[in-house]
């Protein structure tokens, strides 16, 4: 490899560090769902205790396993506990599968295609966006790289490590099973082509067995709650089998809007900014990609294009963070395509250019001007109820309609946090507005359970789903933004 490729690789990975940290601090989401999740790893470090259960999905009343959760617990404690620290771990990771996917063009045997993959990875406004927050789905990219450097490897590890890999997938995200799903049928295949169709027993159970050690957590809380994630999930699927439902798209509408999607809003970033790509643009851009793929990219090919044939099935719609499993190989794929062949390098080019160009007033905004007030609204308002209550036990609830497991994290970190016993001093958090006057007469006042069944400890107040207990509402006060916080005091 010449002196050049490898100054190209260091700037590659120069742009990619500095696009996923700078000024993450500043930029990265806390809304409720990233609230939730720190206050959950929080709780591992307080009690010493994992959780087995992960995020909730956001169909059929299932969980994730806790995979992401564990992963959560280092990177916030070695930030001191500020939120910024999982946003900055997810970070790390995308600049990991930056060199992953350089790596894995050199294993395609084309390192240039490798080099502009990753440089497109690095500077697109879409994978960025999801690799500077705190999410779930935002690191499966990373384990994605994992399991294609795997495939391409002889290792009598393969197996195990494929196996392992999976087990994470499956609690990031149940639709990324899509990817593994078709590698392991192409596994099949091989053995198949191979005539060593006699080992494929023994490859199963090695596979099985590394899948179930990294996700044994989960399997333990199933074990132990009567398997309600899987009955939940033979619901799901029971119900749409039986559903009468008929205005859904046809499956042909599926796979024109889902190509439509990693097109334009993973290719060209429309996701996250306000450029409209036009229809014969996409149809275009498509065509030419399908036949590359199914003519040049062989597994790469395969992979993109059955992902894109089985997400079609679902009838829900599919947003990009879904296809995020897709993000490194559609990152390949611009880079086999930008590389090899006059005419095919000359159109990627015109199409990065004329397509994917405009929308990097996105990415300078979300480098240089986007500043995010979430963790500065949170923390403001957790200071002024710490401060008001002046080391006294209170409960902390909120108005119907308001959201608030940001706060709630900050108050459980804070040197007096809420107590879920009933105290007679209880503040009411309220968004857009005073509080309501109906506050102080409710019976709903504690109904709010907790945002996910691990830190139901954390919920700063007793769940009663009816409370008629006098009460009077001492203050209404505007805190910081668009937060109001009202002091009610219970009457014996």
């Amino acid at each position: 490899m010449s002196k050049l490729k490898y100054f190209l690789i260091f700037l590659v990975l120069a742009i990619t560090t500095f696009t996923h940290l700078y000024r993450i601090d500043k930029t990265f989401v806390f809304h409720n769902d990233e609230g939730r999740d720190a206050l959950i790893a929080y709780r591992m470090i307080d009690t010493h205790v994992p959780v087995l259960l992960g995020p909730e999905t956001s169909v059929g009343n299932m969980y994730l396993g806790p995979f992401y959760y564990y992963l959560m617990v280092p990177s916030l404690i070695l930030s001191g506990l500020n939120p910024v620290g999982p946003a900055i771990m997810v970070a790390l990771f995308g600049i990991f599968t930056t060199l992953g996917i350089i790596y894995l063009g050199r294993k395609y045997g084309n390192i240039s295609a490798g080099i502009v993959g990753g440089m497109f990875y690095a500077l697109s406004p879409v994978m960025l966006h999801y690799s500077r927050s705190s999410w779930n789905p935002n690191v499966i990219p990373f384990f994605i790289v994992l399991l294609l450097i795997n495939a391409k490897s002889i290792s009598k590890w393969k197996p195990i490590f494929f196996g392992i890999i999976t087990g994470i997938i499956f609690q990031l995200h149940y639709v990324a099973l899509i990817l593994p799903g078709l590698l392991f049928l192409q596994e099949i295949w091989q053995h198949y082509k191979a005539k060593t169709i006699r080992k494929l027993p023994r490859y199963l159970l090695i596979v099985f067995f590394g899948f179930i050690v990294s996700s044994a957590p989960f399997w333990l809380f199933e074990a132990r709650h009567s398997f309600v994630n899987v009955k939940a999930f033979g619901t799901y699927l029971a119900q749409k089998s039986i559903s009468t439902q008929t205005n859904y798209p046809s499956y042909l509408s599926r796979v024109t809007n889902n190509t439509k999607t990693v097109i334009s809003g993973m290719i060209a970033s429309q996701s996250v900014s306000s450029t409209i790509m036009t229809n014969w643009a996409i149809f275009l851009v498509g065509a030419i990609l399908l036949i590359y793929c199914l003519t040049n990219l062989q597994k790469l090919g395969y992979v993109m294009i059955g992902s894109i044939l089985i997400v079609s099935l679902l009838k829900e719609s599919i947003y990009v963070h879904y296809l995020a499993f897709l993000f490194p190989i559609v990152s390949l794929v611009i880079g086999f395509a930008a590389t090899k062949g006059k005419w095919l390098s000359i159109f990627t080019i015109i199409f990065l250019v004329t397509m994917i160009l405009p929308t990097y007033k996105a990415l300078v905004y979300n480098l240089y001007e986007k500043t995010s007030i979430q963790t500065v609204r949170a923390k403001n308002v957790s200071d002024y109820i710490v401060k008001k209550a002046a080391g006294r036990p209170y409960n902390v609830v909120n108005t119907q309609g308001s959201y608030t497991t940001t706060i709630s994290y900050y108050l459980a970190i804070s040197s007096n946090p809420p107590s879920n016993d009933l105290q007679t001093l209880v503040y009411d958090i309220c968004e857009n507005g005073p509080c309501p006057q109906d506050d102080e007469s409710t019976v709903l006042l504690f109904l709010t359970g907790p945002a996910h069944p691990a830190i139901a400890a954390y919920l700063g107040h007793p769940q009663i789903n009816e409370f008629n207990g006098p009460r009077t509402m001492l203050t209404n006060e505007w805190v910081t933004y668009d937060i109001y916080v009202s002091t009610i005091e219970l009457k014996p």
